[in-house]
Parts: C-alpha cells; structure tokens; sequence
C-alpha cells in the first residue's frame, strides 16, 4: 500500500529524482523569454509551469500509475479522493519571472485528509527538503543528509508572503520586540521554519492545498505545526477546489503562539 512508509522510503531518491528534474528546467528557462499567461485566479503561468507538470506526473505515474494525481496545472474537477498526490510543479511562479531564488518544487501524498509524505526542492539552491510521517523530516544539500529539529524557543523572525497586511505586521512588531520580518515567496517559507530560519509564518489570503501540504509535513516532522484559524490541525480534501483559507505556520511555543494568532484574527 501507498500509505504504508516504507513505500516513501524505498522511493525517496527516485522522486529527489524527479524533483531536480523539474528543478533544472526551471533553471534553465528562467534567464529566457517567457511566454506569459493569466490564469482564472490571476496568477501567472508560463510555459515553464507546464513542463515541470508533465515531467513531474510523468516521474510519479511510473512509480505506480494507479495513484490519482492532484496538480495545480491539471486535475479531474469533481472529482475527491482518499489518497493522491498533491503537486506544486513551480511554487512562486511570480518570483521565478521575476528572476527570484524563492521558488520551488511541491510534492506530498494525502491519506484520509492530512499530509503523509512531503518534499520540496529549491532549485536556486539545490536544497532538497522531505518528510515521512512518524519518521522524521531531512534537508538534504551536497549529497549530505540532516535530520531537522525545529527548537522549542522562539525566534525573532517570521516569515511572511509580499501582501501581508500592514496593520497585521504593526500587531506582530508589537507582541514581539525587535522582530525580524522577511517577505519570502512560495512554500520555500515553511522549509526554513523547518531548518530553524524562522519561527511564525502567517497566511490570511486564500491559498491552494497543494501550496501547503508537503510543507506542512515537512515541519509537522520536524517538530513544528500547521493550523487553521481554530487552532486544529490543517486539513485536506477540504472542497473540490482545494483552497485553504487561514492557515498558521510556526515552530517552538505553541501557547505563545496561540495567543499571537488569536490576537491577529481580531484585526481586520
């Protein structure tokens, strides 16, 4: 079975595989022309977000093709499923045009609504990032692996997306002084709280499921958490457009951070 662990890690080098696959398209287009386009949300897509989407299915398909796969640039709508793969094939789309390093590579397996498996690659650094639920999260950066650790202390820095309301950040710099914000794209954000960069990163604009789930399990394994603006734990399968809402990033104190998210769902 899928779900079983052991599926992921006889398996982890081959989708590292397909990552940096996907992940060297990335670098090699990105100085290029671009052809452009706007999706129905608004968001870009170029012809870049489609190639990294037919290698990465391609790579995932041949590992056992009778699991459904959930893609940002293709899947069934109406249409829910137990267990799947859920895939970001170029996460920060408007950085990467931008000629940013804060972009990424999403793949994560679902299993009864909650991330099972998680991996993000950041092509700009060649930094691969995993998770295994019940077995730990790793970062992996020249061919040598490190378990990650989140520590129990809160850090000054939190990590936020470039439309994060003012009013918000006032409330953040009042709760924690001398704190450190950094505006950062894509799922590269929940990584770094992961490899203790961070601590907080707080999300009020709608985002996608496959925007979220392989990081979550990333930090959930390394000791972090994930949650919705009722503190439980963010789920999947959610609505057949897979959109989150509200959603909580964060490592070390939870009760401090608690507070700190409480206090931010007051303001408007």
């Amino acid at each position: 079975m899928v779900s079983d662990k052991s599926f992921f890690l006889n398996n982890i080098e081959r989708i590292k595989e397909i990552c940096t696959k996907a992940g060297s398209i990335q670098i090699e287009f990105q100085n290029k022309s671009l052809q452009i386009q706007s999706k129905t949300d608004n968001t870009p897509l170029t012809e870049v977000d489609i190639m990294s989407h037919e290698m990465i299915v391609q790579g995932l398909k041949e590992l056992d093709a009778s699991i459904p796969i959930v893609s940002e640039e293709g899947f069934e709508e109406d249409v829910i499923f137990n267990n799947f793969w859920i895939v970001d094939p170029l996460d920060g789309t408007r950085n990467y045009i931008n000629k940013g390093e804060n972009y990424c590579v999403n793949i994560a397996f679902i299993c009864d609504n909650y991330p099972i498996f998680g991996a993000i690659f950041i092509p700009s650094r060649n930094e691969f990032f995993y998770g295994i639920n019940g077995l730990g999260a790793y970062y992996i950066h020249s061919d040598e692996s490190h378990r990650l650790k989140v520590k129990n202390s809160v850090t000054r820095k939190v990590l936020t997306s470039s439309a994060m309301n003012q009013k918000k950040l006032d409330i953040i710099s009042e709760l924690i002084p001398n704190v450190e914000i950094e505006k950062i794209s894509s799922a590269v954000k929940f990584a770094y709280i992961a490899k203790g960069m961070g601590s907080f990163y707080p999300r009020f604009g709608p985002t996608y499921e496959w925007d979220t789930a392989a990081g979550q399990c990333i930090l959930e394994e390394s000791g972090g958490k994930v949650v919705s603006s009722n503190l439980s734990r963010l789920s999947y399968n959610k609505n057949k457009q897979y959109l989150n809402k509200e959603f909580f990033a964060f490592s070390g104190d939870s009760s401090f951070w608690e507070r700190v998210i409480t206090r931010l769902l007051q303001t408007s």
